[in-house]
This record gives structure tokens, sequence and C-alpha cells, in this order.
């Protein structure tokens, strides 16, 4: 079983909250009080049956509505706040599409053999999980009809559903400390859920059991009040009412099971407890290891894991290690939902993985990959950015040349003692972007257009002049530095004394040649015949240190001050400046 997707409006921050997750690996991430945390405990509402209480409802709201939709099925829960009580409904289930169509192809199938126990079994089981009631001699043919009748039907819902049992272990950062907790997590939890599905007769289950003896048991109360006249004794203060029902409400719950795990050393029990925290990390991992090769229900193949942060307090190395794991897990089939703080995880998985919650007024949000995600994926991944910085940078610079792409991280240095990174200021050289459309497409998802910033001349290439069109930035974020090129637009007094500053400072002479009257000329030469201005200025250099285009924008950086840069130029600067 896999857990597709997440709807959730009135839970603490999340309103009108819905995410996608991916069969295999997805990390959620987000500054705090983001709504990581939340998002997992409202998996648990639905998957574990935790308890809602009154500190989860949004303090606007007073309801609370869950979905959580697998391959067959969307579950749904509501809860309401009434003063100081909650009440709930029960667990509603809803099949999917998918599920529809396997069911009822299978079920008119003519390779079907309904005489065969295997198929009948199927059959059963799935006459319950649509809540039609099933007996010991209940005739199949009857029963196969009856789900074909009822999928057959519009707004199909199935009041009082459980969520199926599965293979699910949890995890958060305690558990890391916690070694004798984590090993009932691995060992013991599926098995008390399995418990349930026990058969005490042949055709009975000790769930089954327990819902035909509570119902029995309202049945029986509601005769009571009947037979012994309560009912006519209310009916003195509530003149119109005519009957009282016991609708009872049964949840599956673990069973209460406990197991002290004790430690052996040459017989002695020793205290883990008492073990230092990288002795309880090997153990844990040691754990998460074994999960990978085992499965707790045999109808399940596959293990969901809700890891709440388990990345808390484990060094570098140590994250790596466990991230190398998980990874093991959805690699083998299994589905891993995981929230981090951690850049080295953020950073070693694909883009399309990742999830970002941003909170805006006490509201979550997220960000991520949507549209055409394979492509985009690949897209972000061939330009080899750190996805810290697709993700959480507050500013995105998109520059057509090495001078530009080196002159803003070093100027910004200069001038703010701060290193663009630090800032989460990220600078994307154009030229390594060999699929505009599904560039655009990505950023666009993860980043407000307010926060792209261009850097261009007004002689752009077609591959950018594509790229504005498809980001439609604003006006005042699109900066046109350079008639032909970025290093024309700087004076030639401000060429000339970047360059022989850096020359000095290297500890070279300053060539002859190197003057401001021979770069006006060279530049007025080039504008006449169409030369490139950043390759004939190299001529002017000759027995100086080799000038590259990342080396004048460097020189350019360290020695000019804001008056001798273009307007626009210093406008950029002084824009990725702004939180």
């Amino acid at each position: 079983m896999k857990i597709r997707k997440l709807s959730v409006n009135g839970f603490r921050c999340l309103l009108d909250f819905h995410v996608d997750f991916e069969d295999d690996l997805t990390i959620i991430v987000g500054e705090n009080d983001a709504g990581k945390s939340s998002l997992i405990e409202c998996l648990k509402v639905i998957t574990q049956g935790r308890s809602v209480e009154l500190d989860d409802f949004n303090h606007d709201l007073n309801s609370i509505e869950i979905c959580v939709e697998t391959e067959d099925f969307a579950f749904r829960k509501y809860y309401q706040r009434n003063d100081d009580l909650i009440e709930q409904n029960n667990l509603v289930a809803v099949p999917t599409p998918d599920y529809v169509s396997r069911v009822t192809g299978w079920l008119k199938s003519e390779e079907l053999d309904t005489s065969l126990e295997e198929n009948r079994d199927i059959i059963k089981s799935i006459s319950r999980t649509l809540g039609i009631a099933v007996r010991s001699n209940s005739n199949v043919e009857n029963l196969k009809a009856s789900v074909l009748d009822r999928l057959n039907g519009e707004d199909v819902e199935i009041e009082g559903a459980s969520f199926p049992s599965f293979n699910n272990i949890q995890l958060d950062g305690r558990h890391f400390e916690n070694v004798s907790g984590f090993f009932k997590e691995v060992f013991l939890k599926g098995k008390q859920t399995e418990i349930w599905d026990e058969k005490i007769s042949e055709d009975k289950t000790i769930e089954e059991f327990v819902k035909e003896t509570i119902n029995n048991y309202s049945q029986s109360i509601e005769r009571s009040i009947a037979d012994t006249g309560i009912l006519g004794r209310m009916q003195m203060f509530l003149t119109d009412l005519t009957e009282v029902k016991i609708e009872p409400v049964y949840q599956k719950r673990d069973l209460n099971i406990d197991a002290k795990v004790k430690f052996l050393e040459n017989g002695k029990e020793v205290s883990i407890d008492k073990k230092g925290d990288g002795t309880k990390r090997r153990i844990t991992m040691a754990l998460l290891e074994y999960k990978k090769e085992q499965s707790l229900l045999e109808h399940d193949t596959s293990t969901i894991y809700l890891l709440d942060e388990p990345d808390t307090h484990l060094h570098v190395k140590a994250q790596i290690e466990f991230l190398d794991t998980v990874k093991g897990f959805s690699q083998n089939g299994s589905q891993v939902i995981l929230t981090t703080h951690s850049p080295f995880i953020i950073n070693a998985v694909n883009p399309k993985q990742l999830r970002l919650l941003e909170n805006n007024d006490n509201r979550s949000k997220v960000r991520y990959l949507r549209q055409e995600v394979d492509v985009s994926d690949r897209v972000l991944r061939s330009l080899g950015v750190e996805n810290t910085y697709l993700f959480f940078s507050r500013h995105i610079v998109i520059v057509e040349g090495e001078t530009e792409e080196r002159f803003l991280p070093s100027y910004f240095l200069k001038r703010f003692n701060a290193t663009l990174s630090s800032s989460l200021v990220k600078v994307m050289n154009c030229k390594g972007i060999t699929n505009i459309p599904g560039f655009a497409r990505a950023i666009l998802e993860l980043h407000n257009p307010h926060n792209i910033h261009l850097l261009y001349d007004n002689d752009a290439s077609p591959e950018l002049s594509e790229l504005i069109d498809r980001l439609d930035v604003p006006d005042q974020r699109k900066y046109v530095v350079g008639e032909k090129e970025f290093e024309d637009a700087f004076s030639d007094d401000a060429l000339h004394s970047g360059w022989s500053q850096y020359l000095a400072g290297t500890g070279r002479e300053v060539p002859p040649g190197w003057n401001v009257e021979a770069i006006s000329s060279l530049r007025a030469n080039c504008q006449e015949n169409g030369g490139k201005f950043s390759k004939e200025i190299r001529s002017l250099n000759q027995g100086g240190k080799k000038m590259s285009k990342p080396m004048l924008g460097n020189a350019l950086a360290e020695y000019l001050e804001d008056e001798q840069l273009p307007k626009r130029l210093l406008d950029l600067v002084l824009a990725v400046r702004q939180v």
C-alpha cells in the first residue's frame, strides 16, 4: 500500500492544504512552524487512529477535515469543536476510480472461477471492505452481484470504515535515544494490529466478532430502554421523543501489548540508556537495516515509514548513512515520508522528491514540482544546482555571461561582508540551461517571479530572450546592463582602474597599452566594426597577467566602488541584499 495524497482543512496551520506524495521517497522541508510535523500528525490521525485534541484546531475554525488517499480508497474524517468538547464522525472511505475499475473488471472477467477458495475469499474480503454483510452461509455469487451493484452507484461511501492494516514504522529523533522503544516499534507494532485479523472461527475474525458483539449489545440496550418503560418516562420531559437509538462507534486500535527489551553482555543485563549516543545510533541503524529485508504482514509487501525529523542530533556522516538506509527502503518498494532540516539530506535527493512548506500568516502552503515532473526534475538536476538553493533561495539571479557570473558574488562579498550563498542568493548562467521551457516551468513552481532577477544586455541571446518571455518577471526585475556585452557597460576609466589595481595587487606591472585612451579607441572600433569588445580588450593587456572573463569580473568587483558601477547593476546588487 502507498499513500498518494493528503488533504487537510482546519488542523493547526493546515488550511485548504493538499499535497501529493511520491511512491518511493518524499522529503518534507521548511522552516520551523511551517507545518511539517502537523502533516505527519494528520497522517497518523487516519492511519493510526491518533486522537485529535482541542489544541489541534486552527484558532479561526471549529472544524477539522482530514482525507488520506491510497491507491484504493480516500479515507475522510470530520471533527467539530463545541466549546471544550470534540465531536467526530466515523471514518468514511470512498473508493478511487482505479479501485472501482480494477475490482469490477476482475469480477466481470469470464476467467474468474468462483469455485476456487482463493477467489471466494477475495470476494468476501471485498464485500466486507465495502460494508456488505458477509455471513458463513453467504452465497458468493450474490456477494459478487452486491459488490458490482454497490460500485456501480454514485457517491459510494463506506461509513464506519477502518484504515487497512499495513506495515508501518514511525520514527523521530528521539527514537535514536530510546532504543528499547524502537525495538518495540519494529517488532511488536505490526503484530499488535495483525491480531485483529486472526480468525476465531472459519469465517470470523476477532475484529468481526468484536463488531458483532458491540452491535448486538447496542440493540440489547435499545430493547431494554423500551421494555423497562424508560422511554415513556423520558417522554414526560421530551414530548416529541419517539425512540432512543444506540449507534456504536467502533475504531480499531492497536492492542495494548507491551514488552521489556533486555540487553545482555556476558549474561549480565546492561542499560542501553547509559550507553553513548553513538552506540544508540548504531543500534538504531542496525534495526533500520534489518527492516529493509523484512515484511511484517503477508498481504502487504511494502512498508510505509513516517519519519519526523529522524536526523535530529545526528552528525553529518550519520545523516548520510541514515539517508542511504531509507533510500534502500524506497528502492525495495517501500514508501518513505520524511521531514527534515538537514541540508545534507535535502541536497542528496532528487528535486521531484522534495516538498517545501511555507507558513504565511499562520497558513501553510506547499511548493513542489507538479507539471511534467520527470522532465522538470531532469532539467534541474542537469544544472548541478544544490536543492537547498533551488528551494530556499530568497533571490535567483540569471545571467548570460561568465564575467557577470563572477562579478556578482565577489562584489556582494566586498560590499556587505557576506557571501551570496549565506544570503540565500543563487546566480545561474543561462548558458547551462538546455531545456528552456522545462527550466522556466520548474523555477516558477518553486519561486515567485518577484524573486527572480534577469541580468542581460541589449543584445540578449535567443535562449535568454525565450527564457525572459517564459519567466514573465516584473520589469523592475529585468536589469539591462550593456549594449552588446556586460563589459561594455563600464566606463573606460572604470575598466582601466579595476584591471590596473588588480595587476598591482598581483605584483605585475601595468602594460603600456593598458590606458584609458586605448580602451576608448578600442571601444569605438568595436562599435563601428561589430567587434567583440570583451575579446578585443585583451589585446591591450599584452605583458600583463592573462585576462579572462572570470578574472576581469573578479577584478572589477574587487576594486570598483558603487559610483563606478552601471546604475542598473548597482540596483541589482542592492535588490538581492533585501530579504
